[in-house]
């Protein structure tokens, strides 16, 4: 698993404008820059906040990528995602 490739990318959609349109525009070509598992790349295709923070990701970093980037940038969303999973989120990037 590489999750120090995860969570500098998701620093990076943190903090970098350019990094987190392109997230928006070429989910594709933004993840072939890092090394990531077919598992991680999922993680990160369905904003899946819960399996990230299960595989060791650091909360702030899944904190900031969900404010930066999900559909539905509130507290409680996040929470949701949090306790229920992806399923209950409705977020994806495709």
């Amino acid at each position: 698993m590489s999750r120090n490739a995860m969570e500098r990318l998701l620093h990076r959609l943190c903090v970098d404008r350019r990094e987190k349109q392109r997230f928006k525009d070429d989910f594709q070509g933004l993840i072939k820059r890092f090394q990531l598992s077919e598992e991680e790349i999922e993680m990160l295709r369905e904003m899946d906040v819960q399996a990230m923070q299960l595989h060791g990701v650091n909360p702030m970093l899944t904190l900031g990528f969900w404010f930066e980037n999900a559909n539905d940038p509130t507290p409680k969303a996040y929470i949701d995602a949090l306790v229920n999973g992806v399923a209950a989120q409705g977020e994806s990037r495709e």
